[in-house]
This record gives C-alpha cells, sequence and structure tokens, in this order.
C-alpha cells in the first residue's frame, strides 16, 4: 500500500505540544513504501486528550468506507466526543469528563448518533492533524461540572442545559448547533435507535455510510468481501481477547495475520510504556521494545491505548525474515509462497506495525523509519509482562507500580477470523 499524502499533516506541522495521556489513550515528507500487507488507510492524525480509541474507530471506519467507494471520508472524532461527553454528564457519572472509552463505547455512539465529516462540525479540524478545540471544549466542560452550571445532579438531569453548554464549550457554529437539534432534539434524547432524524442535516446515519469488509463465515479458507453499512459493520466486527496461554497466542495471530492479509484495519488495544519506546536512530527507531524499557531501568508513564494495524514483520523458516514494508503481492507465486509461510504455527512474529493517532511531526514521538506516524510493537514486548505502574511519571519512585502486566489485550476482527 502507498502512504496517503501528508497535506494535511504539512499543514498542521507547526502546531506543536504535548497530547494529554490519561487512563485510556495517551493523548520532510513520507518515503513512499509497500507492505506485507495492504491496509487502505487514511491520513494520520493527532489526539489531544486521551480519546484515542475514536481516533482508531475513525481510522477503521475511513478505512472500510474508503475499500468501498474510494472515497477518503474525514471523520470527525470530535463529534463522538461531544456525545461521549453528553452521555456521561445525564447520566451522572461523576465530576469530571472521563475522555477514555473502548470499541463498545464509539460503536453504540455510531449506533444511536451516527457521523460527520470534521469539515461538517468543526471545519478548522479538517485542515490541521490535531483538534485543539477538543482540548479547550474539554476546560471548559470540566470547569462547568466542577464549579459552574452543571456543578449540582439538577442541573446535570436538565438535558437542553447539558446540550447548551455542550455548544458553548465546543464553540459551535449556528448552523451546527441547528442541525443537532434538528436530529436529536434541543435536548439530544432523541437518537437513530429511537426518532431521530437525518432530514435537513449533514449527519450520516450509520445505515447510509458504505463499508467494504471481509468475511469468512461462508468458506473459512478464502475471504468473501462484502458491501454493507457501518450500522451491519459495528454488529459484525467483533473483539477477540488476547490469550494467557502460551501454546494459544500463535493461534491468534495467525488469526490476525489473515486478516491483515485480506486488507483488513484491524483495531489493536494494548498497554504503553513510554520508556519502552525508542526515540533514537537504528532498527529499533520508532518501536516499543523489551531493550529500551530495560535500558530505562523502570517504567515510565503508562496506559492503555487503542490504534490499527497497518503490517507486521515475521521471521519464517523457510523464506528467512519477511519484513514490514517490503511488497508482496498474493498473484506473484513466489509472494504467494511467502504469505502462506508466515501463517505457519513455526513462524515467529517480530513485530506489528500500527497506524497511530499521536501525529506524523512530533520530537518526542519518533516514528518507525519513512513511516511518519506509525509505529512498530515487537511481540515480545506485547507478550510482557513488564512492570505496571499506570500512576509514574516520569519519576523514579516505584511506589505506585501494581505488579504486571501484558501489555497487549485485544483485537477487533471482521466476521469468520
Amino acid at each position: 500500500m502507498k502512504l496517503p499524502t501528508w497535506t494535511r499533516s504539512l499543514l498542521a506541522a507547526s502546531v506543536l505540544g504535548l497530547s494529554a495521556f490519561t487512563n485510556g489513550c495517551d493523548g520532510g515528507p513520507a518515503s513512499q513504501s509497500d507492505d506485507i500487507t495492504d491496509i487502505d488507510h487514511t491520513d494520520v492524525e493527532r489526539q489531544s486528550i486521551g480519546n484515542c480509541w475514536l481516533y482508531a474507530t475513525a481510522s477503521w471506519a475511513e478505512s472500510l468506507h474508503k475499500i468501498a467507494t474510494d472515497e477518503a471520508f474525514d471523520v470527525s472524532q470530535s463529534y463522538w466526543t461531544y456525545w461521549h461527553w453528553y452521555d456521561q454528564i445525564v447520566e451522572g457519572f461523576n465530576d469530571e469528563i472521563e475522555t477514555g472509552g473502548s470499541e463498545d463505547v464509539s460503536f453504540q455512539i455510531i449506533r444511536e448518533r451516527g457521523l460527520m465529516a470534521e469539515a461538517d462540525f468543526i471545519p478548522e479540524d479538517a485542515v490541521g492533524e490535531m483538534s485543539n478545540r477538543q482540548a479547550s471544549a474539554l476546560d471548559k466542560i470540566n470547569t462547568e461540572l466542577k464549579s459552574g452550571r452543571l456543578s449540582t445532579s439538577t442541573a446535570r438531569t436538565n438535558r437542553k442545559l447539558v446540550r447548551q453548554i455542550l455548544d458553548e464549550a465546543w464553540g459551535l457554529g449556528t448552523g451546527v448547533r441547528t442541525q443537532l437539534d434538528t436530529a436529536f432534539g434541543t435536548t439530544g434524547k432523541r437518537t437513530y435507535l429511537t426518532t431521530a432524524t437525518f432530514k435537513g442535516t449533514k449527519i450520516v446515519r450509520a445505515k447510509d455510510f458504505k463499508v467494504r469488509y471481509a468475511e469468512r463465515n461462508t468458506d473459512a479458507t478464502k475471504p468473501t468481501y462484502k458491501d454493507t453499512t457501518l450500522k451491519v459493520a459495528v454488529d459484525e466486527w467483533e473483539t477477540a481477547f488476547y490469550p494467557s496461554s502460551k501454546t494459544s497466542r500463535r493461534d491468534f495471530q495467525i488469526r490476525v495475520q489473515k486478516a491483515l492479509h485480506d486488507g483488513q484495519p484491524v483495531i489493536i488495544t494494548w498497554d504503553v510504556d513510554f520508556n519502552a519506546m525508542e526515540s533514537g536512530t537504528g532498527a529499533l527507531q520508532g518501536s516499543f521494545n523489551l531493550d529500551t524499557l530495560k535500558k530505562a531501568g523502570r517504567a515510565g508513564r503508562q496506559g492503555g491505548h487503542m490504534t490499527v494495524l497497518e503490517d507486521y514483520d515475521a521471521i519464517t523458516t523457510e523464506f528467512g525474515e519477511l519484513k514490514a514494508g517490503v511488497t508482496l503481492d498474493p498473484a506473484v507465486p513466489a509472494d504467494k509462497a511467502k504469505l502462506d509461510a508466515a501463517l505457519l504455527p513455526s513462524t515467529t512474529v517480530k513485530f506489528w506495525r500500527i497506524k497511530n493517532s499521536w501525529g506524523a511531526f512530533r520530537d518526542d514521538r519518533s516514528s518507525a523509519p519513512g513511516f511518519p506516524g506509525y509505529h512498530d510493537l515487537y511481540q515480545t514486548y506485547l507478550d510482557g509482562p513488564i512492570t505496571w505502574c499506570p500512576e509514574v511519571e516520569g519519576t523514579k519512585s516505584s511506589s505506585n507500580c501494581r505488579g504486571s502486566t501484558n501489555p497487549l489485550s485485544n483485537v477487533i476482527l471482521p466476521p469468520g477470523y
């Protein structure tokens, strides 16, 4: 696959600063290379708050839509974030917005609220790599929850007031506010599971958003490609958890490899330890690996993260190393033999390459060589175990360490994989 053009990223190259990291996410031009696998990804974007799970979901949906239509639809993560906060406030979860989430939450938002293009919700998001509006809106809403108009439980049950304050915090234009009112009512209580409408708005219902993906329910030996909608996709794609048993892990990896061979944008959930990220040049550049973590001598900043897989690197008995970033065409007999060998139980996955949501131009986020915004997750790192200290913020103290963790949590796979 050819990497996408970096016009959007170049426009945003001057936008610097650190992404916020929460327990749920951290929050020259690229060289043109091909991969073992061929995932049709859209441009890399950069989160400014801890909503990586929505960026991963957007990348997934954009890829499936691009496969179906050849259109690079730019999903608004801010639109989904707006409704995530709305649900938290009216359901009275806590006095501060929790920016983290999961695929279950993002898929439910899609079912209930559909999606919007970035240019139609917050136009500035469409021309920058990072949405500054998300961070400023978060600060404003948290202030309202702690000491402002939403500081009481009674106020939070007033859905019309919640909508009004969210609209203000996000700085939504009159046209966008009118569209939200038209679709979901001024209280936001209507959804696409009840009586919400899309007419007169630029909101796209999940059942109107075209996607195409592979499934192996029909024939387990080969993929069948299904033209359908995002509404069906969020019901059919399933979470697969990484086995604790070492003997079962290779079978799990093969399932993921098959999905990648079939061009599917597999979402992966894993634990970040920034002391395991190699920032220097060399073979490990832009990767998360145990050697770099061991060299650091202690745990770094940690937390959960969701991204989308792009490629992998594997060691086979017959052909040696199959390198990430090197073309393998299944239509070529010699390449097909290598792809088949990659799926053998005797093959060892060296690392997985991910499309990340940390941006393509960051001094503090070294990327895989030639792949701005992409990182490599070494299998030995994902297998762990690593010391788990989720509250450590770059200190030498180990007082917050709570045992160990195996960083790989789960993936989301198409039906039949």
